[in-house]
C-alpha cells in the first residue's frame, strides 16, 4: 500500500481495527517525500480532528526529520478557514462558531469550485487556491459529514473536465466503524469513494492491537451487518503478536 507507484490513480485503503491506519499514511507520506523524491509542499493530509493532526505531524517528524515541516498537515475546518482567510483570533466570547464554521465551509467550497464563474476562470481560481499540492490523503475516512465530503471532492478537482488537474487521492477508512453520526458524520461517503474516485480498494485487516478471543467476538457481531465492504476480509489477529 505504501509503495503503490501508479501516477494518476486514487486509492482507498479499507482497514480494521488496530490495524494501523494513521501508521499506513504517514508511510505513505514519507514514501512519497523520501523515495519518489516529491516536494514535501506537494502534499496535504487532512485529519478529523486537531488531535489526529498533531499525531500526524509527530509520526512524521519521526520518520523524516526537517522535511515534516512542509507537509501540511489540517483538520477539514482549518483547511476551509486557510482558503477563505477566516480567523478566529478576533472573534468574541459570544461568537456562535459552528454557525462561523458553516459559514466558512461554504465559503471555502464556493471558491474551490469557482461558483458564479465562468467554466475556465473556475478552473484557473481552483488552480491558484492549490497551487504546488499534488496528493490528499484523509485519515479516518468514514468520519466525514456532507460539507467534509464536497470540500474533499473539490479539493480533488472530481469536477474538473481534464484529468491532468485533478488531484491524487489516498483515503484511510473502516467502513464497520463510525462514532460521528450525531455530527453528521456518514459511513455512506466511504461506501460511495469507490465509484466516485475510480479508485483502487486495498485492504488492512490483521489486527496488532487486541487478543485472539476479542477479536473473534467481533467478527461475529459484525458479521451479521449489512453493505459491509470487507465482509470477504475478515479481521485476523498478526500471527507475531
Amino acid at each position: 500500500i505504501v509503495t503503490d507507484d501508479r501516477q494518476k490513480g486514487n486509492v482507498l485503503v479499507l482497514a480494521g481495527p488496530g490495524s494501523g491506519k494513521t501508521r499506513v499514511l504517514v508511510h505513505r507520506i514519507a514514501y512519497l517525500v523520501r523515495v519518489k523524491r516529491e516536494k514535501p509542499g506537494s502534499v496535504l493530509a487532512l485529519a478529523y480532528n486537531r488531535h489526529a493532526a498533531v499525531e500526524i505531524r509527530r509520526r512524521l517528524q519521526d520518520l523524516i526529520g526537517d522535511d515534516a515541516r512542509g507537509v501540511t498537515v489540517l483538520t477539514c475546518d482549518a483547511l476551509a478557514m486557510r482558503l477563505a482567510g477566516a480567523s478566529f483570533a478576533e472573534r468574541s466570547k459570544q461568537t456562535d462558531f459552528e454557525a462561523e464554521l458553516k459559514t466558512i465551509r461554504r465559503q471555502a467550497l464556493a471558491l474551490l469550485t469557482g461558483k458564479g464563474l465562468p467554466p475556465e476562470e473556475a478552473d484557473e481560481q481552483q488552480a491558484r487556491l492549490l497551487a504546488g499540492f499534488d496528493s490528499i490523503l484523509v485519515d479516518e475516512y468514514q468520519d466525514i459529514g456532507p460539507e467534509q465530503y464536497e470540500l474533499i471532492a473539490a479539493l480533488a478537482g472530481r469536477s474538473q473536465r481534464e484529468e491532468d488537474s485533478r488531484l491524487n487521492l489516498f483515503a484511510v477508512g473502516d467502513d464497520d466503524q463510525n462514532i460521528y453520526a450525531f455530527n453528521g458524520a456518514s459511513v455512506a461517503f466511504i461506501r460511495r469513494f469507490e465509484a466516485d474516485y475510480a479508485a483502487q480498494p486495498a485492504y488492512l485487516t490483521r489486527n496488532y492491537r487486541s487478543t485472539a478471543h476479542i477479536i473473534a467476538v467481533a467478527n461475529l457481531v459484525i458479521a451479521s451487518a449489512s453493505q459491509r465492504m470487507k465482509a470477504d476480509y475478515p479481521i485476523a489477529i498478526d500471527r507475531k503478536r
